[in-house]
C-alpha cells in the first residue's frame, strides 16, 4: 500500500503501545520521551520494509525496481534487523534530545518495531502486486487481491483514529489537511463517481466529528468496528466477483485457468477488475473482466476499465457459448498468442527471463522471430512504455544480482509449456 497509509497505521500502533505501557507498566502516564519514541518507532517501522529502494540499483534499470521492490526487506526474516535499526534511530534521537528510557521501555519499542514491520508486509499482501514473506524457505509470491493500492476508506479510518494520538497541533493539522485533500481528490480525479465521492465526504465529516478528542476506548472500538466492516465488504465482494468469473470461464473447456488477479476500483467494492490467465492447446490467453461485487445492488455495466489504450496488442473478446456479458460480468479486450512464444522468449532472452520472475500477467510483442517488448498487463495503462514494461534488445547483458523469486506462472517454474 502507499506510504501515507503505512504511516497512519504506524501512528495507530504507536498509540496502542503507549496505552499498553500505561496499563501494564507502572500505571502512570508514559513520559514525553516514551510517547515520542513510540510514535516515531511506529511510523518508521511501518515504512521500514520500503528501504529496499536503497539497493534496487544493484540490478540495472527499472528491472532492478521490479525484482527488488517488495523483495528481501518484505520478509519475516528481515523483521528483526529492521526493528533493531528503527529502535536504534529512536534511541539516538532521544539521546540527542537529552531524554532517557528504561530497559522496559526499550523492550516495548522492540515489540512495537516488530509489529510495524510485519504489519507492513501484511498490508502489502492485500493488493495484487504481491509479496514473498517466507523467503528463504519459500520463493513463491503471495497475493491478497483484495485492496486497491491506495484505498480512501482505509486512509480516512486510520486518519480519524490518529487524530487523538498526540497533543501536537502540527500533527493534527497535517492529518486534517491530508483527509481534506483526499476528499477533494475523490471529486476532481474522475476515479470515483459523484455518489462515491459524496459518500466519502459525508463519512469523513462524521468520522472526524465522532473521533475528535475521543477517549482511547471510543477511538479503538469505533476504529476496530470500521476496519472490520471494511474488510468484510472487501472480502465478501471479492469472493462474489472471483467466483462469477471462475464459473463463467469453466463454461469454456478448451482452456484451463492458471492465474486470476483481482483488484477493486479505488474505494469502490461494487466494481472489480480481473485478469485471467488461461492455457490451452499451445495457446496463451489473458481475459479481462469487470465484475460486480454486489450484482443485486450494482451492475457490472456501471463499472469501467482502467484504460482503453494499452501497449499490449489486445483484441476484441471472441464470442463463446455461455461466456457473455451480463449483470455480473462484462468482458474486455483480451491478449492471445502461441504459448511457445513465451517459452522461447524466456529461453532466449535472459532479461525477459528475469522479468518473468515478477510478471504475473505477462504479455509480449513480437518483431520477426524475437520478442521486442515484454510487459505485465496488471500495470499497462497507456500506449507508452511504463514501469512494468521492458524493451528487449538482442545481445543485452544479463541482469546482475537476480533474486531467486519463483515465476508467478507455475509452468515457467518447471520449464513447462515448451
Amino acid at each position: 500500500m502507499d506510504n501515507l497509509t503505512h504511516s497512519l497505521a504506524g501512528l495507530v500502533i504507536g498509540d496502542a503501545a503507549i496505552l499498553l505501557r500505561q496499563r501494564f507498566g507502572s500505571g502512570k502516564a508514559p513520559g514525553p520521551g516514551f510517547r515520542g519514541a513510540a510514535l516515531t518507532t511506529g511510523v518508521l517501522s511501518s515504512n521500514g520494509p520500503d528501504l529496499d529502494f536503497v539497493y534496487t540499483g544493484i540490478t540495472a534499470g527499472k528491472l532492478g525496481y521490479l525484482l527488488h521492490h517488495r523483495g528481501h526487506t518484505h520478509t519475516l526474516v528481515a523483521a528483526l534487523p529492521l526493528t533493531l535499526l528503527v529502535v536504534s534511530v529512536a534511541a539516538l534521537a532521544l539521546r540527542l534530545a537529552g531524554l532517557r528510557l528504561t530497559a522496559s521501555d526499550y523492550r516495548v519499542l522492540v515489540g512495537l518495531g516488530a509489529v510495524g514491520s510485519v504489519l507492513h508486509v501484511l498490508m502489502d499482501f492485500g493488493n495484487n502486486y504481491g509479496v514473498h514473506p517466507f523467503w528463504p524457505v519459500s520463493n513463491a509470491w503471495y497475493y491478497g487481491d483484495a485492496i486497491f493500492i491506495v484505498d480512501p476508506w482505509f486512509l480516512l479510518i486510520l486518519g480519524g483514529m490518529a487524530l487523538s494520538v498526540g497533543a501536537s497541533r502540527v500533527l493534527t493539522g497535517v492529518l486534517l489537511a491530508s483527509m481534506a485533500g483526499l476528499v477533494a481528490l475523490a471529486w476532481v480525479s474522475g476515479l470515483t463517481g459523484a455518489w462515491l465521492a459524496s459518500g466519502l465526504t459525508l463519512f469523513a465529516v462524521l468520522w472526524v466529528r465522532w473521533l475528535w478528542r475521543a477517549t482511547p476506548r471510543r477511538r479503538w472500538r469505533s476504529g476496530g468496528a470500521a476496519l472490520l466492516c471494511l474488510w468484510v465488504a472487501l472480502l465478501g465482494t471479492r469472493h462474489v466477483a472471483r467466483a462469477n468469473v471462475r464459473a463463467a470461464l469453466e463454461l469454456d473447456p478448451t482452456l484451463s485457468l492458471m492465474s486470476l488477479a483481482s483488484t477493486p476500483a479505488p474505494g469502490n467494492p461494487l466494481c472489480w477488475s480481473l485478469l485471467a490467465v488461461q492455457q490451452g492447446e499451445g495457446e496463451y490467453v489473458v481475459r479481462q473482466a469487470l465484475a460486480a461485487g454486489w450484482p443485486w445492488l450494482s451492475s457490472a455495466e456501471a463499472c469501467r476499465f482502467w484504460s482503453t489504450s494499452t501497449t499490449a496488442p489486445l483484441s476484441a473478446p471472441r464470442p463463446r457459448d455461455g461466456i457473455k456479458a451480463n449483470r455480473q460480468l462484462v468482458w474486455g479486450p483480451e491478449f492471445r498468442a502461441p504459448l511457445a512464444e513465451l517459452s522461447s522468449t524466456r529461453r532466449d532472452d535472459c532479461v525477459a527471463a528475469a522479468f518473468l520472475r515478477f510478471a504475473r500477467i505477462p504479455y509480449w510483442i513480437r518483431r520477426g522471430e524475437r520478442s521486442a517488448v515484454i510487459g505485465d498487463l496488471r500495470f499497462d495503462r497507456s500506449k507508452a512504455i511504463e514501469f512494468a514494461e521492458l524493451v528487449l534488445t538482442p545481445g543485452a547483458p544479463c541482469p546482475r544480482f537476480e533474486p531467486p523469486w519463483s515465476p508467478p506462472l507455475p509452468w515457467l517454474e518447471d520449464g513447462g509449456g515448451r
